[in-house]
């Protein structure tokens, strides 16, 4: 069971017939846990009435619980002066590794014109010698567990052909290319040559 204990109000806006308010206020559960909702709503009001009832029909009224309320909060806090200011995406800073930070990098890095991206990249030194060698690496050693599980399993030879072709820095630096196939005689040919 829960009830309304202590409430905050203020007007957000006077017109001549309406009046726009905004309403706070907790409620206590027997858990020892306290709620706070807010309310905004606007509401008809008469020449001689400043106020208006909470009571009275609204015109329009919403209100949020905690939950929303402390998601419009953090919503507001978060974009409210970097949208005023025309940003309409942006990486926060002070919490990089959000996982809405990774949906703002895959969009930048999932733009069309990927030879201007990489350009921009590169003029600007967006990513650092370190951290692209720290990435190779990465995927080199995901790449490497990925072979090992595939010698666990029995596989035929196009499963091989495109690990190679993925991962074609296991080839050594001579590598050029992987070529077509090649009739070795009538009956037999080699479709996994490589130039160096």
């Amino acid at each position: 069971m829960s009830k309304v204990t202590d409430r905050m109000s203020t007007v957000l806006k006077r017109k001549p017939t309406v009046i726009t308010r905004a309403v706070l206020w907790k409620i206590p559960h027997d858990s020892g846990i306290e709620d706070v909702h807010l309310k905004v709503g606007r509401y008809k009001r008469t020449v001689d009435l400043e106020d208006v009832l909470e009571t009275s029909q609204p015109k329009s009224e919403l209100t949020l619980d905690q939950e929303e309320f402390q998601s419009l909060l953090k919503f507001l806090g978060d974009n409210y002066e970097p949208f005023r200011k025309g940003v309409k995406a942006f990486i926060p800073l002070d919490r990089p590794f959000d996982a809405g930070t990774a949906e703002q990098i895959k969009a930048l890095f999932s733009l069309p014109n990927k030879k201007e991206l990489v350009t921009f990249i590169l003029k600007n030194e967006v990513i650092p010698d370190e951290l692209e060698a720290g990435l190779r690496q990465a995927r080199r050693a995901k790449a490497v567990k990925i072979f090992e599980d595939m010698l666990t399993q029995n596989l035929r030879e196009p499963a091989w052909q495109k690990w190679f072709q993925s991962n074609s820095w296991v080839l050594g630096s001579q590598f050029v290319r992987i070529l077509d196939e090649r009739h070795i005689d009538v009956q037999h040919i080699s479709n996994f040559l490589m130039e160096a």
